[in-house]
């Protein structure tokens, strides 16, 4: 395929008109969604976790790579971004012909250092249909959800720049109009363009599109904040429950923890029953924001207690 402009919209744009984009193109940039200041306050919350962040370990997550996760019970400013109205709006009406609810997939500040290589293009839709093998194996592709992704559009990410992303410095590479392409018809290297913008600007860019971070050939990293909505009744890359568990959950926007996974999917997807005490079953899981407070731990037969 040849290579296709990459679209760039104002942050305000309304969301049927970035809909459409999405699904033609796959990706699209918002420029200065989110003002100095915002950006600013995202660095001060992060900065002591990203610093701490030892590097992956991986060709495809990269050598020179840093990725911090559980942004949302580290970081008040990531839980404003998470479920502002203008992501939400357009998560709802991108997403909407696929589930009637929608949840958190991902959040990861992502660094990229000096050094690093291009990232190996692929598709985030994969995490669904690739086989788990042993680490040295090169991973396969199960036919039938693969086959199944290619009916739904499974998700929506957004990268903010967190710094200038350049394409010098790790620039996000994407193939604009890639997401109907066959899985094993990786786009040619001329079909990519750079997702150069300014920090604050963000990257929209859908499951199917497909993508990878560039090389930082430059002296200086490379941050983009990187949030993924997914629909309701898939499972999620980052085990929210546990990256955000109730003890903090309990405590934020009820449109963030229902965005967490706090919230029944569907008619049944995702409900809960308490250990404790005995009679609460098939409850909302909000009934585990509620109960977080009092501690359990199993007795000398392996029942459940409460600790006094």
């Amino acid at each position: 395929m040849s290579q296709r402009e990459l679209q760039r919209r104002p942050a305000d744009t309304p969301s049927e008109e970035l809909a459409k984009i999405l699904k033609r193109d796959g990706c699209v940039v918002l420029k200065d969604f989110a003002s100095k200041t915002q950006i600013e306050s995202i660095n001060r919350d992060l900065q002591p976790f990203i610093n701490a962040t030892a590097k992956s370990s991986s060709d495809f997550g990269g050598f020179k790579t840093t990725r911090t996760g559980a942004l949302i019970a580290r970081s008040p400013r990531c839980r404003e971004l998470a479920i502002d109205p203008r992501m939400l709006g357009l998560v709802e009406t991108f997403l909407a012909p696929y589930a009637n609810t929608f949840q958190l997939h991902v959040t990861q500040a992502i660094r990229v250092l000096p050094g690093e290589t291009a990232q190996m293009p692929h598709r985030d839709r994969w995490a669904w249909s690739q086989i788990q093998l042993p680490p040295d194996v090169e991973p396969r592709v199960n036919p039938v959800l693969a086959r199944l992704m290619t009916e739904i559009e499974p998700q929506l990410n957004v990268m903010l720049a967190l710094t200038d992303f350049t394409a010098t410095n790790g620039a996000t590479r994407i193939a604009p109009g890639s997401t109907q392409l066959p899985d094993d018809e990786i786009p040619a290297d001329e079909a990519y363009v750079s997702a150069e913008m300014k920090s604050g600007s963000m990257l929209v860019f859908t499951g199917a599109v497909f993508h990878g971070a560039g090389a930082n050939e430059s002296e200086h990293d490379r941050v983009g904040l990187n949030i993924d909505y997914t629909l309701g009744w898939l499972r999620q890359e980052d085990n929210q429950y546990l990256s955000c568990p109730p003890e903090i959950a309990k405590d934020l926007d009820p449109k963030l923890q229902a965005l967490l996974g706090y919230a029944v999917a569907g008619p049944s997807l995702g409900y809960f029953t308490p250990p404790l005490p005995a009679g609460k079953d098939l409850c909302s899981p909000r009934r585990a924001l509620r109960e977080a407070s009092k501690p359990i731990r199993l007795d000398a037969d392996g029942r459940p207690e409460f600790v006094e």
